[in-house]
């Protein structure tokens, strides 16, 4: 029985990545998909398309020789459904997992779309944060909260003082 199904995407490849970091090989499946739809909402340079692809299946070819199952979905797959909510949908009816664990995606457009999946979807599902950052988004809007105006250089400073980082003492490393 496949305890749980956890996706990574194409920009979460890492093995410390939170979708990854409570991996049972011998009891989970990690699906990795090429789909149309995440590569033409902002242009991109077909390079880095290349690119990306490229790492993507070299990553999913780690986690192979590493124990891990991956079912993964290539573009021109016929199974392919073209997004990343249709390849969860086909693999969750694929391998009935007893839970779904999802990395939350960088892209607020797609975040979205995965809370409906999950909102939706008969699994349990877990999107969980993305610590790969320092601020999280909901750090972000707590300091954003009541402000007049948002100038990212002002939060940049704040995380500064609050981690101490580029920092030597009270002033910023270098003296700017």
């Amino acid at each position: 029985m496949i305890q749980t199904l956890r996706l990574v995407l194409g920009d979460q490849l890492s093995h410390s990545v939170a979708s990854l970091r409570t991996l049972e090989p011998e009891r989970d499946i990690v699906l990795m998909a090429e789909v149309d739809a995440e590569a033409p909402y902002v242009r991109h340079h077909k390079q880095k398309i290349a690119l990306v692809l490229a790492a993507m299946r070299a990553f999913a070819k780690d986690l192979g020789a590493k124990g891990a199952t991956v079912d993964y979905v290539r573009l021109d797959d016929k199974r392919d459904s073209h997004s990343i909510v249709g390849e969860l949908n086909q693999a969750n009816a694929r391998h009935k997992p007893q839970r779904i664990a999802i990395t939350a995606p960088g892209e607020h457009r797609l975040l979205k779309a995965l809370e409906t999946f999950a909102a939706d979807s008969p699994t349990p599902v877990d999107i969980l944060d993305d610590d790969r950052f320092f601020a999280s988004p909901d750090a972000f809007a707590d300091w954003a909260r009541g402000r007049k105006g948002l100038r990212l250089e002002h939060f940049y400073r704040h995380m500064q003082r609050k981690t101490g980082l580029l920092m030597e003492g009270d002033k910023p490393a270098g003296g700017a």
